[in-house]
């Protein structure tokens, strides 16, 4: 009798995207007074209008505000199927647009069981609702990790440093790749854990830059010399002038970069640019790096998709947008690109931020590579 795999997190690279999470909480609705630098529905429509037939979407939604979000999907051109799940939040409670980071999804697959499970920290709402919608169970875990401070390859996790201290973990030597003891970090999957972060001249703790993992890299589920390949943001100052918080945001993200290289990944650096956010007036980052992505051809296509999030429809940023755009076409990618990310950018947040794979497809031909690089 053949060994039963064990369940393991959804990665973020591999399959056609079958179903997606998408949260939208009230205040999107109107419940806070936005002007043109902050229309958070207008990325979040862009992004849904942008996804073909074939995915499922579950937007979650609080229940008083289901007839509105009703209204504004009629306005949007879906060739998706979309199901409204009902969200009775807690009163004086805040539903958070970061989908990413509410929950987990374990992929039960392998195990020969249909769906998957939901994973959420004890006293949230929005994943008990969601695995209810999509028939599923709802699991409970003390663990300390949100969904964006970590990234899920075929056969590596990647982890934000940040995350070690708030699970009371320590950072690991400074001639070690990684722990060799992740405690709550390893339950979620078998995984080996890799990390992202950085050590000061002379220091032993491994700092990270940015808040999330997802703001700064991307998988791409392609290989390159037998060695799993990334894209890792290179800071530009934007505007003109000088910026010490680029030049340390440099500095940071060059010696990650180092260190994943030295953990065994192949690393490829994408523009972006740290640029002033008209609403808060600070010089905050374009999430690039914020991508949905699959690794094999949907039907009618010639190449694996990509959703990259672009913001040179309100800002002077068309050229990144381009620029990163032929980065991903050179990796052998049909680029689809969500506009309208620059009302979303003062929160740190962007596309991958926003959504949440729930199941992948592995079906489909397998993509048409550049020289060099191999699906993994």
């Amino acid at each position: 009798m053949s060994q039963v795999p064990p369940a393991r997190l959804l990665a973020d690279c591999g399959g056609l995207i079958e179903k997606l999470g998408i949260s939208l909480p009230s205040a999107f609705f109107g419940g806070e007074s936005f002007d043109r630098w902050s229309r958070p529905l207008a990325p979040i429509g862009n992004l849904i209008a942008a996804l073909p037939a074939g995915i499922a979407l579950f937007l979650v939604v609080d229940r008083q505000r289901l007839a509105e979000a009703e209204r504004w999907l009629a306005t949007l051109p879906l060739a998706v199927s979309v199901t409204l799940v009902p969200l009775d939040m807690p009163e004086g409670a805040r539903q958070s647009p970061w989908m990413q980071d509410l929950l987990h999804v374990r992929d039960l697959a392998g195990n020969h069981l249909s769906g998957g499970e939901i994973l959420s920290r004890p006293g949230t709402a929005v994943g008990p609702a969601l695995a209810r919608s999509l028939g599923w169970e709802a699991v409970s875990v003390t663990v300390e990790l949100d969904g964006g401070n970590q990234l899920v390859g075929e056969n590596f996790r990647i982890v934000g440093a940040a995350s070690l201290e708030r699970n009371g973990l320590s950072s690991p030597p400074p001639e070690s790749a990684a722990p060799a003891d992740l405690g709550l970090l390893e339950t979620l999957d078998d995984r080996p854990v890799h990390l992202f972060g950085y050590r000061a001249a002379g220091g032993t703790r491994l700092h990270q830059p940015g808040f999330h993992v997802d703001q700064f890299v991307s998988v791409t589920g392609l290989s390159r010399n037998a060695r799993p390949l990334l894209l890792v943001a290179e800071p530009r100052l934007e505007g003109g002038g000088e910026s010490r918080l680029v030049e340390q945001a440099r500095s940071q993200l060059d010696a990650s970069a180092v260190s994943l290289e030295r953990q065994g990944f192949a690393v490829i650096r994408n523009p972006v640019p740290f640029a002033v956010t008209p609403d808060s007036g600070k010089r905050l980052a374009r999430l690039y790096n914020n991508v949905l992505l699959e690794n094999v051809v949907r039907k009618g296509r010639e190449k694996p998709l990509v959703w990259l999030p672009h913001f040179g429809d309100v800002e002077a940023l068309s050229a990144y947008d381009e620029a990163n755009r032929h980065l991903w076409q050179d990796l052998g990618f049909e680029v689809i690109g969500v506009s309208g990310w620059s009302h979303l950018a003062s929160r740190n947040g962007a596309l991958r931020c926003s959504a949440k794979v729930l199941q992948r497809l592995k079906t489909g031909s397998s993509s048409s590579l550049p020289d060099g690089a191999t699906a993994v």
